[in-house]
């Protein structure tokens, strides 16, 4: 096949960015071009691809990760080239099923300069704005900001005295995130006040991965969010270190939409068993598949109502919860391997 069939596969996998065929069909077309740098490229782009479909930590996970960091010890820094060749400051970037596909710079830099951005990496879907206080403002007015899946606005602000709230507020105000399927705002202050107004935005209609964590949320919070309309597809929630408490978790029980959740992280909120009992008795509960209950007093009750639930959970994590030690096997002989204790 001509060269010039490349831009047609480009716009393929352009067209249909989540979908992993035009990846793997264009793969196939580098082994057929068939010099070294094609063969290890179509390589990168079948480990990673194959990679994000298996468990994380398992063994072939790992062994296709440690394969695809080989490939890019070796090739990235020329793959990365029509980044790098830009002159635009960033700190990091990363690959994600064999392309170019996440960029760690400020939020100034990338709105003035995304249409280059996007023009030289196209595949480009996620962005980390490193400590964007007083800049989201301007960011949300960028129009290149909705070709972003992923955007993480976690610690916005080193010095603890910036107005980050109104940060926030004109991120959850914009019309731009429609396309959006994770977000990260962990460690922003977010308070209940903020977590009302993130339940409010709109845009998050397609978000499948929240994290909040080390926010003071509390029981408040985190009924804000659950009230929301807009959360339906979300999979994933980390509320790591939010304030919950018993009466936190059981508003969380008692969630009604949050229909997709799968993967819930709750590590350090102080709740007890008291508060697992309920959530454990929810229709939450029945259809996680991954929970994080590490760093809770939830104790040997807590232990207790897990063992003896039905579930499909596929990772449950216990460590330093206070279970005495015949809890642990009792939870052990439940949940063999899928259990950290």
């Amino acid at each position: 096949m001509p060269a010039a069939d490349e831009p047609a596969f480009m716009a393929t996998i352009l067209a249909t960015p989540d979908d992993d065929t035009p990846r793997l069909v264009f793969a196939d077309w580098l082994d057929e071009r068939g010099t070294e740098d094609d063969r290890a490229r179509a390589a990168l782009i079948r480990a990673q691809c194959r990679a994000e479909v298996l468990p994380e930590g398992s063994r072939e996970r790992k062994a296709l990760e440690r394969e695809a960091a080989a490939l890019l010890r070796t090739h990235g820094k020329r793959w990365a080239a029509p980044l790098t060749a830009l002159n635009v400051d960033f700190d990091k970037y990363e690959f994600r099923r064999g392309f170019l596909d996440s960029v760690r710079m400020s939020a100034t830099t990338f709105a003035r300069n995304a249409k280059k951005l996007f023009d030289a990496v196209p595949t480009l879907r996620a962005a980390h704005f490193v400590h964007a206080a007083n800049e989201l403002r301007d960011l949300t007015k960028c129009k290149y900001l909705s070709r972003l899946a992923s955007v993480d606005v976690s610690e916005l602000c080193w010095c603890g005295e910036c107005p980050i709230h109104r940060d926030l507020d004109a991120l959850f105000k914009c019309e731009k995130l429609d396309s959006l399927t994770r977000l990260n705002v962990s460690d922003d202050r977010m308070d209940a006040a903020g977590a009302r107004k993130l339940a409010e935005c709109a845009g998050l209609a397609h978000l499948k991965a929240l994290d909040a964590s080390h926010n003071p949320l509390g029981e408040a919070g985190v009924a804000a969010l659950l009230k929301s309309k807009h959360l339906k597809n979300l999979t994933e929630l980390n509320l790591t270190a939010c304030e919950l408490g018993d009466a936190g978790l059981k508003a969380l029980a008692g969630a009604k939409n949050l229909p997709a959740l799968r993967k819930l992280v709750l590590t350090g909120n102080e709740f007890t068993g008291e508060g697992v009992t309920a959530l454990v008795a929810s229709p939450v509960f029945a259809r996680l598949t991954h929970l994080d209950l590490s760093h809770n007093p939830i104790t040997h009750v807590g232990a207790r109502a897990l063992a003896t639930a039905d579930s499909v959970l596929e990772s449950l994590d216990v460590r330093r919860c206070g279970i005495t030690a015949s809890a642990k096997q009792t939870l052990a002989k439940r949940f063999g391997k899928k259990v950290k204790v």
